[in-house]
């Protein structure tokens, strides 16, 4: 007899479970559970171990996740067709959207292995930063053969302190005000302006 299919779970499902959130919290992690979960469904699509995607329209997406098994992908390929349901009977509305390649999975294409501090450190980036920069900025380390996380940050605060070249006027005349108010926020001296608020 073939295996049930492995069902396809709503993301928030995952983010919502008592059993997985008191397990994270009994390990006393410093971080919200949440944030552990959500830091490993970044590192599992990383690793190419989750697919993710979204059904429904933009303003109120549901996000699904499974294993990224060839029956899986699969089945979300027939998904994306309109051939097939969910396993289980659910459904899904809308047109159905897979997430694309994300900043962990950038960084180990370009890069290398997104290691646990790695993650964190991306993370913490996506916090701070467009995504679109951190995109950018890999971009700009791989043409220099730098391949390296450290060579990555160094660029992304040189631009929040003095403005990507892009965000200049065409007369070179300085950064624009959006990059000058990064360079307030994100600076050296940032945490003056933070107290002050």
């Amino acid at each position: 007899a073939a295996a049930a299919p492995q069902p396809f779970l709503e993301e928030l499902a995952v983010l919502t479970d008592h059993d997985l959130i008191q397990g994270l919290r009994l390990r006393g992690a410093a971080r919200p559970p949440d944030d552990d979960i959500l830091c490993g469904i970044e590192l599992g699509l990383a690793h190419d171990t989750l697919l993710r995607f979204r059904s429904g329209d933009e303003t109120d997406p549901t996000f699904w996740l499974a294993l990224a098994s060839p029956e899986n992908r699969r089945r979300l390929a027939q998904l994306q067709r309109g051939e097939t349901s969910l396993p289980h009977g659910g459904t899904i509305h809308g047109a159905i959207e897979v997430d694309r390649p994300n900043i962990f999975r950038l960084y180990e294409q370009n890069i290398g292995l997104v290691t646990p501090l790695i993650a964190d450190q991306l993370i913490e980036a996506l916090e701070l930063y467009p995504e679109s920069w951190i995109e950018a900025a890999i971009e700009e380390a791989v043409s220099y053969n730098r391949r390296n996380w450290r060579y990555i940050q160094r660029i992304l605060e040189r631009w929040a302190t003095g403005g990507r070249g892009d965000e200049t006027n065409q007369r070179g005349q300085g950064p624009s005000q959006a990059a000058d108010r990064d360079k307030h926020l994100h600076g050296k001296y940032a945490w003056l302006f933070r107290h002050r608020e």
